[in-house]
This record gives structure tokens, C-alpha cells and sequence, in this order.
């Protein structure tokens, strides 16, 4: 099963992607504040998630209307 984990982007440059889904630093979907950040991995939780000590995990369902929703998706301003 496909997880999927909010961090704080301060904590990006911790995680070995090796052990994601999420293939970089470059690759993360984050918040339109740009304080938090997406990364996803299967199966059980890797060691570079488990060593965060501030992370949220959601499912897929969970996670579509989060990303959907106006912190993570800006909407393009009137001209």
C-alpha cells in the first residue's frame, strides 16, 4: 500500500530517497507556503520517515483533498 507523508520541508534534506517513492528533493509536492512538503513510499515505513520526529501519514484517499485544497494548490490570480 502506497503511504504518503507531510513533513516540514526543513527536513527534506534528511530523508534518503532511496528508501521513497519520491525521487528528490526537486521531485517533493509542497505547500503553497512552501513550509511543508509531500513525500510517499510502499510497504513499511522506511527508517528515514520513522527518524522524523514531526510527520503525518495519509492514505491515498486521504491525501487527494488535501493537495486539492488551497494550501497546497495556489489558484491563478485575476488579471
Amino acid at each position: 500500500m502506497r503511504t504518503y507523508v507531510i513533513v516540514n520541508t526543513t527536513d527534506l534534506e534528511l530523508l534518503d530517497y532511496s528508501q521513497l517513492l519520491t525521487t528528490s528533493i526537486e521531485t517533493t509536492i509542497r505547500s503553497v507556503s512552501g513550509d511543508k512538503a509531500i513525500v510517499k513510499y510502499i510497504g513499511n515505513m522506511p527508517s528515514t520517515i520513522s527518524s522524523l520526529s514531526d510527520k503525518t501519514l495519509y492514505t491515498h484517499e486521504e491525501i487527494v483533498p488535501i493537495v486539492e485544497s488551497s494550501e497546497w494548490k495556489s489558484t491563478p490570480s485575476e488579471p
